[in-house]
């Protein structure tokens, strides 16, 4: 078989879809366990406390970004293929993120930036000083921001 006609029959084995979700679909499907952030091929959780910050920013401010790719299992569960940092810094932020063992990651404390400097010390909560959570309203934009999802649905012979 040609290489030619090798592309042409794998690639109408796969099918792809996309479609806009918020963050708060994103975290509910985490922890619903409907979505895997450490499939084996994903490299390991590695953004600088100012690029996670910088994203939270980025969102707050309403920056567009871009789409997670996942991939579809047979069971239905979706690997994340590329989004790992961005996922992974939004679960940290709101104190869902759980590590490989299970236990919950420390939640992400925001640095002041250039744009928003109020942001320094800032949780998603703060039960200890209000003052240091993100305000109720700020919370409600970043769970209906959006981030577009990028499905790959392989079928099956």
């Amino acid at each position: 078989m040609t290489l030619a006609a090798q592309i042409d029959k794998k690639r109408k084995e796969i099918k792809t879809d996309g479609y806009p979700m918020s963050i708060g679909e994103w975290m509910s499907m985490y922890e619903r366990h409907e979505l895997d952030i450490h499939p084996e091929f994903q490299r390991f959780y590695r953004w600088s406390h100012a690029q996670k910050t910088g994203l939270i920013e980025s969102i707050l401010l309403g920056i567009p970004l871009p789409p997670i790719f996942v991939s579809q299992r047979p069971d239905g569960v979706w690997d994340v293929v590329d989004g790992l940092q961005r996922l992974s810094t939004i679960f940290q932020f709101v104190g869902i993120l759980v590590d490989e063992g299970g236990a919950k990651v420390e939640p992400l404390v925001l640095d002041g930036t250039k744009y928003l400097p109020a942001l320094k010390d800032i949780q998603w909560e703060n039960k200890a000083d209000q003052k240091k959570s993100l305000p109720k309203d700020l919370q409600l934009v970043l769970k209906r921001s959006k981030i577009a999802a990028s499905i790959v649905l392989v079928e099956v012979h």
